[in-house]
């Protein structure tokens, strides 16, 4: 392992620490396994070589499926990679994303098993043919419930409720590499109106330590126009066909 490969991977690790730190801040019923970053992300090697990556996951989330609900009975399977300019961050210590693709399935445990109850890829696409640049597409992802017996034991079969779904749909969203999507999990399930002061300054923290990470959004000049920055519509994220 290079010496800018180990440097990022201690980054990821120390900000896999604090997710946990907070998700415990945030709910006693909740948890992540494995909790160990170094066994979550994988360099990977090869081409190209301005590029470090790695692969994460999967890791298993059991969250309640409202912040309300006692028991937490909803599992999220995560996995994905995510990949940083070598360049930049020799240059000036910034980890700036040049790729990243997120793949999650829900599943809501039930006597014998679960249902597989939503899947999404989230995924990259700087200047590709009808693909906003940051999106989201919709799909079974009933595979994944091995990772959550492997974690938790929970042992039965998984009816899959989403098969079939139409998984050409693809939806401009903000990027959601790993971490982003761990903002979108404590945020969906851990949170509601009326949490106190201690888990809405935990959430806040998670909020301030996710800058670790520059977006991938420097690589489309159309998203640093100044119509881009004050307006947010989608029309910016696709590319101008040529």
């Amino acid at each position: 392992m290079d010496r800018e490969t180990s440097l990022i991977l201690q980054r990821l690790v120390g900000q896999w620490d604090e997710v946990n730190t907070v998700l415990g801040r945030l709910s006693t019923s909740a948890e992540v396994r494995p909790n160990d970053g170094w066994s979550v992300f994988r360099p990977l090697s090869g081409p190209p070589n301005n590029v470090v990556q790695f692969s994460f996951g999967p890791v298993v989330f059991n969250v309640p499926e409202r912040a309300t609900h006692v028991n937490a009975e909803l599992f999220v399977a995560v996995k994905g990679d995510l990949a940083f300019r070598r360049d930049l961050f020799t240059a000036e210590d910034i980890l700036a994303t040049d790729s990243f693709a997120t793949r999650a399935a829900y599943f809501r445990q039930k006597g014998n098993g679960a249902d597989h109850i939503y899947g999404a890829h989230y995924d990259f696409a700087l200047d590709e043919l009808g693909h906003p640049v940051f999106h989201s597409q919709m799909r079974s992802f009933a595979d994944m419930w091995g990772a959550v017996n492997e974690q938790y034991g929970i042992g039965g079969d998984v009816d899959d409720r989403i098969t079939g779904i139409l998984q050409t749909v693809r939806v401009p969203t903000a990027q959601m590499d790993v971490f982003s999507f761990f903002l979108q999990l404590c945020a969906d399930h851990l949170l509601f109106p009326s949490s106190g002061p201690d888990e809405r300054a935990a959430f806040n923290l998670l909020l301030e330590k996710s800058s670790f990470i520059r977006g991938a959004g420097y690589q489309a000049a159309r998203l640093a126009t100044d119509a881009a920055r004050t307006c947010y519509r989608a029309r910016h994220w696709y590319p101008v066909l040529t």
